[in-house]
């Protein structure tokens, strides 16, 4: 099935960011457990972390509105790394795209499942 390419509303954005978090947390975690995990996806932990927790903070405060300003550059850094390293990409992918595009009309909805 087709999976949708954006979120529908703030509050659905809001539980997007607050997934990529605890994702970030868990690769963060992996990182510091197990040596295997160190490499590319140990430099993007920090400041997609830190990028998102922002976002996550202007979303709350009415400061986010969907295409408009610079809260996307913390994901530079992906930008040349294998985003096979980035477990959590198709989140970063679903914000990515709300920012660009602004929220998905509900009518144009597909089935995530």
């Amino acid at each position: 099935m087709a999976s949708r390419t954006r979120a529908c509303s703030a509050d659905e954005l809001l539980e997007i960011i607050n997934q990529a978090l605890d994702e970030v947390e868990d690769l963060r975690a992996a990182i510091e457990y197990d040596e295997e995990f160190k490499g590319e996806s140990s430099i993007i932990v920090e400041p997609v972390s830190v990028g998102l927790t922002e976002l996550l903070a202007a979303l709350n405060d009415d400061r986010y509105q969907p295409g408009q300003g610079d809260w996307m550059n913390f994901l530079q850094n992906l930008r040349a790394i294998d985003h096979r390293a980035v477990p959590f990409w198709p989140l970063l992918k679903l914000i990515i795209e709300t920012h660009e595009q602004g929220y998905q009309a509900a009518d144009a909805q597909l089935k995530t499942e």
